[in-house]
């Protein structure tokens, strides 16, 4: 599954209160832990991050210790387990790097993830536990969970896509335009860890935002030290590659020009992928409108300009590719616009093409 899919299945829990543990199995810098944390602000959740693989037995189930008159023994529970009174009611604990930790860690966590208790500290009713940990062949760390844990998790195995990448996290979070350009048009490029390399530096989601952070600071791909450290982070040959297509797309079709129809659409696919992702670009609001809400007229406008520019690209192909892009923002929003839209292109279109709406 993609990292939507996976955040809908946490979702899902915490909505309908069902308490099961998830776990979420996937390649190092994919963005786990960052959708866990999207989840803690969108339903108004503190989000307690442990990183198991930095911590020790005695970190995750507390110190034993004599009572007074040396009878019985007691626990000291750890302080970073939530605390209703210090974190509130609504609490998710991301028990992250499981698969990496050593046994003795593991073991401790057991019996927090399968009786939401250990020693005589107990798991607020409030609190959701969520698992993040590396697959077995990610090139990583990775200790293999014992069976009885294992058995405990709701486990998925989260996979790298780039639309789900784009749509929910890089535009909707600033990612400079010149890596969303690129990656646009190279997906695979997203992440290109092979198990099997000896390098240590690829690109991954997490690596791509550095570059971006990078490219914020300063976008000149002639000056030898921002090339240097975008190679630091996404390797020399990805780099090379990624320089090479930003610099030839110097002439690219102007967004505004083409919207306003002063220019025909490029055949060039480099410059066609870069065309239509600046167009998805501007109806990225799309992805905060319900169903049932009204859009502003002038947005709406904008709406229009952007599905008759995609029908106006080269090849039918193109416009399939852009109506996909498109779908991806908000597929019920979209496909509602598009049996609306007055223009005879996609009438036409709609014809032939109605399974790409799927259900609506």
């Amino acid at each position: 599954m993609n990292l939507r899919e996976f955040k809908e299945c946490v979702k899902f829990n915490i909505e309908n209160e069902l308490r099961h543990a998830i776990l979420g199995l996937g390649a190092p810098g994919v963005g786990k832990s960052q959708v866990v944390k999207q989840i803690g602000a969108e339903l108004g959740y503190k989000v307690i991050d442990l990183r198991l693989a930095q911590m020790s037995e005695v970190e995750i189930g507390g110190l034993i210790y004599p009572n007074e008159d040396r009878t019985k023994t007691r626990w000291l529970s750890p302080e970073v387990l939530p605390d209703e009174e210090r974190d509130g009611k609504k609490t998710i604990l991301l028990l992250d790097e499981i698969t990496s930790c050593p046994k003795r860690v593991q073991v401790a966590a057991y019996q927090l993830i399968l009786d939401r208790r250990v020693g005589q500290y107990n798991l607020p009713e409030g609190t959701f536990v969520i698992g993040l940990g590396n697959r077995e062949d990610d090139d990583g760390v990775y200790i293999r969970l014992a069976g009885p844990l294992a058995d405990r998790f709701e486990i998925h195995y989260i996979d790298v896509d780039f639309r789900t990448w784009k749509n929910d996290f890089a535009i909707p979070y600033g990612v400079h335009s010149y890596v969303i350009n690129y990656l646009n048009f190279k997906p695979a490029a997203l992440h290109t860890q092979k198990a099997d390399s000896d390098s240590m530096v690829f690109a991954t989601p997490r690596s791509w935002e550095r570059v971006s952070d990078i490219l914020k600071k300063n976008s000149d791909l002639s000056n030898p030290v921002v090339v240097n450290k975008i190679a630091g982070n996404i390797g020399e040959v990805e780099t090379t590659q990624f320089v090479s297509f930003i610099n030839s797309s110097d002439d690219t079709v102007s967004v505004e020009d083409y919207l306003d129809n002063k220019v025909e659409a490029p055949t060039d696919p480099e410059k066609v992928a870069i065309l239509t992702n600046g167009m998805i670009d501007r109806v990225s609001f799309l992805k905060s409108v319900n169903e049932a809400d009204a859009i502003p007229e002038e947005k709406l406008k904008e709406v229009e300009k952007v599905i008759d520019g995609i029908f106006r690209l080269s090849t039918a192909e193109y416009t399939i590719v852009g109506i996909r892009d498109l779908l991806e923002i908000n597929r019920k929003v979209v496909s509602k616009l598009l049996y609306e839209s007055e223009n005879p292109r996609v009438d036409e279109f709609l014809k032939y093409n109605t399974y790409l709406l799927g259900e609506y």
